[in-house]
């Protein structure tokens, strides 16, 4: 793409025999630069420039632009400084080394190079543009507002604009001014990081969301890899109601390595709410990994148990627990899964803890434990006393509950056999099914509570009890 040198028919000043572009031509070009910098595209305009200061050595507008690809750099400066040597009618170099120290924030220094632009070209709108911003780093609002309008007055340049906006942005009562004017500068060139965020909470705090969040997509657009940027514009797409551009900044947010807690939990939740299971369980596992709560091992078992995975289920809630064993609630989640597997001591076990669980109770677990233990016929009052009249009476029970049993199956039979570990205070520690060749759930279940129940004589002990059952002929 050819650079813009092309010569004018109204030259504002000439350097030695060349005649100097347009100021408008001149700033456009300059913006041109800018948005490359902005895209990280500065690569083809400088091989471009490059091979213009090849072919024109002494074109004094392409040294120019080529020393501004490094703005506001000491190498810039110094190329300027270079220039104004060579040229000296040239306003040009004297409005990028002005430019430079204010940037630097050397405004004393500035004023050299801004006098010796206007002394080249007076009302020259590029230096009254640089001289207001000086006079607003010094503290000298109305002054460089006058400055800024008149060099509005000689050049409409959106950069120029851009400024005005944020000046006027600073002052109280003054930001529906600076909305107007922003918005036009932006219009004209949107590659403005920073009129585009103004713009932004202007709108915000106007209570214009609609309008905020359009901005800020401009905003991003120029930013996207900046995870901040993205999180921001998706604060912004939810007050206004759009989930779906949301969404899409949240994945950008997490795609870069944003991991605030926050943030993740609206992702998955927006992720649930498009149905995407999938991302909803991708955005979860991230959320495992930086959030020690067990909600999202939850919905992780949830997903699990849609899909048909039950390792992954029992595993899940396991973990869930582990995070808050107290919770009476995920043990009641484990209970009912249980239930749903058949697995129905190991159930009843569950309720029980649930039941002893202190936080976030739910009215329904001593319900359904009760419901779930008549199905294996415990007693109301556990044994005591002595080995063998636990067994005696434990006895009583199972072979009511196989009787029961064999309406439904008259072929079962089988071996029982279980140990109990009991401590010194007669509790039982641990029950194992030694051997159970029966294979009834609620028989071995009845077994495994009766004798778990049981309160035994003080002392350490290890009892056996075995039970054989044959249908009776």
């Amino acid at each position: 793409m050819a650079c813009l040198l092309v010569v004018l028919a109204a030259p504002v000043a000439r350097a030695g025999e060349q005649e100097l572009p347009a100021e408008a031509e001149v700033m456009q070009m300059l913006r041109k630069i800018e948005s490359a910098r902005q895209h990280e595209s500065l690569s083809p305009l400088r091989r471009q420039l490059e091979t213009q200061a090849v072919e024109s050595p002494s074109d004094a507008m392409g040294a120019f632009y080529k020393a501004w690809l490094a703005y506001p750099a000491d190498t810039c400066w110094n190329e300027l400084r270079s220039l104004s040597s060579l040229h000296p009618e040239n306003p040009w170099p004297y409005v990028g080394m002005g430019l430079i120290y204010v940037r630097w924030g050397m405004l004393d220094e500035a004023r050299g190079p801004i006098a010796s632009a206007l002394k080249q070209a007076p009302r020259f709108a590029p230096a009254l543009w640089v001289q207001a911003l000086q006079l607003q780093a010094k503290g000298q609002l109305p002054e460089a507002e006058a400055r800024l309008r008149e060099a509005l007055t000689q050049l409409d340049d959106p950069w120029i604009r851009a400024d005005l906006g944020l000046l006027l942005s600073r002052q109280q009562g003054r930001e529906a001014e600076a909305r107007r004017e922003l918005a036009r500068a932006v219009e004209a060139w949107p590659d403005q990081p920073e009129p585009l965020q103004v713009l932004a909470r202007l709108a915000h705090e106007a209570h214009d969301s609609r309008a905020a969040a359009e901005t800020g997509e401009k905003l991003v657009a120029l930013k996207a890899y900046d995870r901040e940027a993205h999180r921001l514009q998706s604060a912004l797409w939810l007050e206004v109601g759009e989930q779906q551009k949301a969404l899409h900044s949240l994945e950008r947010y997490a795609a870069l390595g944003g991991a605030d807690p926050a943030e993740l939990s609206t992702l998955a939740r927006l992720c649930a709410s498009q149905k995407d299971a999938a991302a909803e369980e991708k955005v979860l596992k991230k959320l495992v990994a930086v959030q020690d709560t067990p909600e999202p091992l939850l919905r992780l078992s949830e997903l699990a148990e849609a899909r048909g995975d039950g390792a992954a289920v029992e595993s899940l809630l396991a973990q869930a627990a582990a995070r808050a064993p107290q919770r009476s609630d995920i043990l009641l989640r484990r209970a009912r899964w249980l239930v749903k597997q058949a697995r129905l001591r190991e159930a009843l076990e569950a309720y029980r803890s649930a039941l002893e669980a202190p936080e976030n109770p739910v009215a329904e677990t001593a319900a359904e434990a009760e419901e779930l233990a008549q199905r294996f016929r415990l007693p109301a009052e556990p044994a005591a006393g002595a080995k063998d009249r636990i067994y005696g009476k434990v006895s009583l029970g199972l072979v009511a509950l196989y009787m029961e049993r064999l309406k439904e199956n008259p072929e079962l039979k089988g071996l029982l056999k279980v140990r109990v570990e009991v401590d010194s205070a007669g509790h039982a520690t641990q029950v194992t099914l030694v051997q159970d060749t029966l294979k009834d759930e609620l028989v071995a279940g009845h077994a495994y509570f009766a004798f778990k129940d049981a309160q035994y004589l003080p002392g350490r002990a290890e009892p056996v009890f075995q039970y054989v059952f044959r249908p009776p002929k």
